[in-house]
């Protein structure tokens, strides 16, 4: 059997490398096609009971997978220029693509009743016209008085939270690194213009910035990988056309089953 099918080869050998050749230029079409998915990648199987009670937690809670979260140190936030800044900042990040929206102390609100529709109505406390300090210490005093914000916007330690909602469907595409890029020099300016300690964390900014990392180490993984390989097979066979044959069967193997990836609808993930 061996020996007719390497007869077969070779009878038919320039055959068979002009088909390997033409496969190999269709799969490296559909190689060149493949996605990454931005997506949580499932770790686990959805059998398993702690991923059904993570689904649970879900369907009753919710989740945050698109908040980011900005923290800033200003022990004199409500002087006027001081609050003036964190305002520009608030509006800034409110005009970046995919956010949606933005909770902060500048865009605080409180209830008031409506006496004559009989009804409560949200008015906001640091309206924009504000345009001297008396006004904004009597906003502060407003502000401070309603606990409800306590230790959510801000604490005794003055620190103060802000809260930027992102489009679940760009958090999950390519396009978050721009988002989250746009975001970290507007704060990165901030901080300078005004002398301030600001932090940043959230769910879309760790894998942002997870991913991105993991990608340029692949890359530069794989560079290294090709050219040991390289090296260790030239040190092994002392031939460079033997050389360039191994490393042609391997990647011809890998445009393969990027093609085949593709062909049967995976996406690469961090996992894979």
């Amino acid at each position: 059997m061996w020996k007719s099918l390497a007869k077969f080869v070779l009878k038919n050998r320039v055959l068979l490398l002009v088909l390997l050749a033409l496969t190999s230029v269709v799969m490296g079409y559909f190689a060149s096609k493949i996605k990454l998915s931005y997506e949580f990648a499932r770790a686990i199987p959805t059998d398993n009971p702690k991923y059904q009670d993570y689904q649970d937690f879900k369907s009753t809670f919710g989740d945050d997978g698109n908040t980011m979260v900005i923290g800033i140190v200003q022990k004199d936030l409500f002087n006027l220029d001081n609050f003036r800044a964190y305002r520009q900042l608030n509006n800034d990040i409110k005009k970046v693509r995919a956010v949606e929206d933005v909770l902060s102390v500048p865009g605080a609100i409180e209830l008031r009743k409506d006496s004559l529709g009989e009804r409560l109505q949200a008015v906001r406390i640091f309206p924009d016209s504000l345009s001297s300090q008396e006004e904004l210490d009597s906003a502060k005093a407003v502000f401070l008085n309603l606990p409800f914000y306590r230790d959510l916007l801000y604490n005794s330690d003055s620190v103060y939270m802000m809260a930027v909602r992102l489009n679940k469907a760009i958090i999950n595409s390519k396009e978050r690194t721009a988002v989250i890029h746009d975001i970290n020099a507007l704060t990165e300016g901030y901080s300078r213009a005004t002398n301030t300690s600001v932090h940043l964390s959230g769910l879309p900014l760790i894998r942002t910035v997870v991913s991105d990392r993991i990608q340029h180490e692949m890359k530069i993984f794989l560079i290294g990988s090709l050219l040991l390989s390289v090296i260790i097979l030239l040190i092994f066979f002392r031939s460079i056309s033997t050389t360039l044959l191994s490393m042609a069967v391997v990647i011809i193997g890998v445009v393969w089953s990027v093609g085949i990836m593709q062909l049967m609808g995976y996406q690469i993930s961090l996992l894979t």
